[in-house]
């Protein structure tokens, strides 16, 4: 090896990634439409686009949200059990390991909605 290789790598180790940054790029976009809420929801769709007529959600239970498709929808729930079969936190699913950022993004592809 040649000395300023060897010497950038004493003195400047390669920095860890963070575990969303282990992500694919569509892995990744997923993730941050679903944290800033700039996403194809219809909450976001209708209040802020206004190119659907209501934030309600096709369950007819509240606004279609990151937090209700996550977490509450009922028309999700049969896909939603088995990728988190005990509670998991919203923080979590959106902030937590490389594992849990995974199967958030799999679930979305699994749900057939668009983000």
């Amino acid at each position: 090896m040649e000395k300023k290789t060897l010497i950038k790598a004493v003195f400047r180790p390669q920095k860890r990634k963070d575990d969303y940054h282990l992500l694919t790029r569509h892995e990744q976009v997923v993730l941050m439409r679903l944290r800033t809420g700039h996403n194809r929801l219809n909450a976001h769709m209708s209040q802020k686009m206004k190119l659907v007529p209501s934030p309600t959600c096709s369950c007819g239970l509240e606004d279609q949200t990151t937090e209700h498709i996550l977490q509450r929808c009922t028309i999700l729930d049969s896909l939603r059990k088995p990728v988190w079969p005990t509670a998991v936190s919203l923080h979590c699913k959106l902030y937590g390991g490389e594992e849990d950022l995974e199967k958030t993004a799999s679930f979305v592809s699994l749900s057939g909605l668009t983000i």
